[in-house]
């Protein structure tokens, strides 16, 4: 899909312009055990009658947004074929024809198609207008406000109404324009981009064959430079992370459909349908069959033995209502089952008042048989509830994906990225990702649950979060993506910055910890006053510093941001090595070749191993030991695990091992 080159351009041009709403169509629930087409057609005629084209020398052409708020929907246009995952938008010009296709039977899609005539303000305007765009919004809820107003006010019968729907129209324009100019100019790290855009190609086409090499060339870089970002951030390759995609699927199809063992194995990926059951068992313990029908047996049993859930069907409708961002769900999760069954407010709303009914009704017949004390726990524990949720204080805090209303002290915090930052505050999060949990500066995780990578939407929903935290790599990872995570409990996405000073700082806000973060952060500076100067007598003036890692399959040089570049050349102010502050801190270089090992050495070398990469140490040694930190014996070595992570207490034990190092080499 072309991108325009001139972005502010395009929204002067849109400024300059005469626009008016066509139409706003909604689509609610599409593709449900269907995989039916909806298609659309634009051109330059539709909605111009005789006599009424505007009074210009140009003419006016239809253009399109399509907003998807909801699910998967592949999308035809101009011979090219998009999978599409909400949130997304798509912008069409004149002559666009557009079909909308659920992936599977077991996907639904929901979304809006605004078509719009516009009298651009000259040819070359016209020709911009009409370019077509794509991308996913940060924040859906301000554009989709907009979808829904125009769709009920251009539905009135109200003139009036119809006159007001054509006011939303530039605003909504206005909010998708802002929204992807801050996307084009933001500057982000481009490693979390590149892992982000590679696990939503993943997502998608999950079902095609993927290689690494594959991967490595759609993002032009190498295998192992992919799979250390992959590992850098969500602790896993890029190939296991789409097996796990696969898996995660494959359940879903089991429990959903009754398809084929070989159907699902084909759907997910796998030609091979025994190296797919083989494969499914290692990560799940079951083999396929097995899998299914022990669910479906459980699922059974609790069916039967739930009496809510046989009240459902003769109280109230089974039908779910349409995504709401505003809207609160009502979830329950039955252990063992992969499905999260929604109850609408009015459907859960009718079988609590009949349970309550039936409650009631018992104290009263214990009343008559045993006098009223038996009313006082009912009467006890709804006064617990109000009082208890009168107590929640929120507030609003701004974010990656726009505003939250968060509670101003948040008891249940899952933090899928930072353990160290709000544990450094005296908050110890009741759930984080199976990466983050391997953090070996961690040493008390008594009460934190593991909820996996990618992260299990149900384990997080069981912990009864009142606040998740989580980065914008990590949301994707969930199924469902951010939405899901918001509907479990409000969820706010941060950057990843590898700074636990900015981390803490942040930290302390999110969690009404000021103070305490206020605190951390002048001990922690003051630490590295003292320790800055307890090195001084063993460096000397001008010396250098190099940090190599050695792996298997590569040589990685690090900068400034982790592996204990930010402690050496941001907090101690040692000075990098000549060809790593120009290729690496302010390049993009991280991988080397053997043979230019020597350029990238400095004075002191500090130098991680992995496991397996022993026979790789061999072929470099030699080079390593001519380098000017070889030959003055200042080659440290430190465990990568260890100088792995960067939160605010890694960042401190990693602060005194390597100055203790210095000191004590120096000795």
């Amino acid at each position: 899909m072309e991108l325009l080159v001139d972005w502010n351009a395009h929204i002067e041009q849109w400024s300059r312009a005469a626009v008016r709403l066509q139409s706003i169509r909604a689509y609610r629930e599409q593709g449900q055990g269907k995989g039916e087409v909806v298609g659309e057609q634009f051109d330059s005629q539709p909605g111009f009658e005789s006599g009424s084209e505007p009074e210009s020398t140009l003419d006016a052409h239809i253009g399109c947004f399509f907003v998807l708020t909801r699910g998967e929907v592949r999308i035809r246009m101009a011979d090219e074929v998009y999978h599409c995952r909400s949130p997304y938008i798509l912008h069409g010009g004149e002559g666009t024809g557009l079909s909308f296709e659920a992936p599977d039977q077991t996907h639904t899609w929901t979304g809006y198609l605004v078509v719009y005539k516009v009298v651009p303000a000259s040819s070359k305007d016209r020709e911009s207008l009409a370019q077509s765009y794509s991308f996913a919004p940060a924040a859906l809820l301000p554009i989709q406000e907009k979808c829904e107003a125009m769709e009920r006010l251009l539905q009135a019968n109200d003139s009036l109404d119809k006159l007001q729907a054509q006011s939303y129209l530039m605003p909504f324009v206005h909010e998708i324009l802002r929204q992807r100019k801050q996307l084009l100019t933001q500057t982000g790290n481009t490693r979390t981009n590149m892992v982000s855009q590679a696990i939503q190609y993943i997502q998608v086409h999950y079902s095609e064959p993927i290689t690494a090499e594959k991967l490595a060339s759609r993002y032009h870089c190498s295998t192992s430079y992919l799979s250390r970002l992959f590992r850098s951030q969500i602790g896993l390759g890029p190939i296991e992370y789409l097996i796990h995609v696969r898996v995660h699927r494959a359940k879903q199809l089991l429990l959903k459909s009754g398809s084929k063992i070989q159907d699902i194995a084909s759907q997910v990926g796998y030609a091979d349908v025994y190296y797919f059951s083989r494969l499914f068992k290692k990560y799940t313990g079951h083999s396929p069959l097995r899998y299914r029908a022990e669910h479906q047996q459980k699922m059974n049993t609790r069916v039967q033995n739930n009496p809510l859930r046989a009240l459902e069907s003769s109280i109230v409708s089974n039908s779910l209502p349409s995504h709401n961002e505003n809207e609160s769900y009502y979830q329950w999760s039955w252990e063992g089952d992969t499905s999260m069954f929604r109850f609408s407010r009015p459907a859960f709303g009718a079988m609590m008042v009949l349970y309550t009914s039936l409650i009631l009704s018992a104290c009263q017949a214990s009343t008559t048989t045993g006098g009223t004390a038996a009313q006082q726990p009912v009467s006890s524990a709804a006064s617990a509830t109000v009082s208890d949720s009168a107590a929640v204080e929120t507030r609003t805090y701004t974010h990656l994906k726009g505003k939250s209303d968060i509670p101003v002290h948040p008891q249940r915090v899952v933090s899928l990225f930072h353990l160290g930052e709000p544990i450094a505050l005296g908050v110890k999060p009741v759930g984080t990702t199976t990466y983050v949990m391997d953090n070996p500066h961690i040493s008390d995780k008594t009460g934190i649950t593991d909820v996996g990578v990618p992260p299990d939407a149900e384990k997080i929903l069981a912990l009864e979060p009142d606040l998740i935290v989580t980065t914008p790599t990590f949301a994707e990872l969930v199924e469902g993506g951010y939405e899901a995570l918001n509907r479990i409990a409000p969820t706010i996405v941060v950057e990843q910055t590898n700074d636990p000073i900015q981390d803490v700082e942040m930290f302390g806000d999110i969690l009404g910890k000021q103070e305490e973060a206020k605190e951390w952060i002048e001990q922690f500076e003051t630490k590295i006053a003292t320790y800055k100067e307890k090195i001084k007598p063993y460096v000397k003036e001008g010396e250098t510093f190099t940090i190599l890692n050695v792996r298997p399959d590569a040589l990685m040089v690090y900068g400034d941001t982790n592996m204990g570049g930010n402690i050496l050349y941001k907090y101690l102010g040692l000075k990098p090595a000549a060809k790593v502050d120009s290729d690496v801190i302010h390049g993009d270089t991280w991988e080397i070749s053997s043979e230019v090992i020597p350029e990238y050495i400095g004075d002191r070398l500090f130098l991680a191993v992995n496991k397996g990469a022993e026979e790789k140490v061999k072929d470099v040694q030699k080079l390593i030991d001519a380098s000017p930190a070889g030959k003055s014996g200042h080659v440290y070595s430190i465990d990568f695990d260890e100088f792995l992570p960067s939160d605010a207490i890694a960042v401190e034990n990693q602060l005194d091992i390597i100055t203790n190092i210095l000191m004590g080499k120096a000795q």
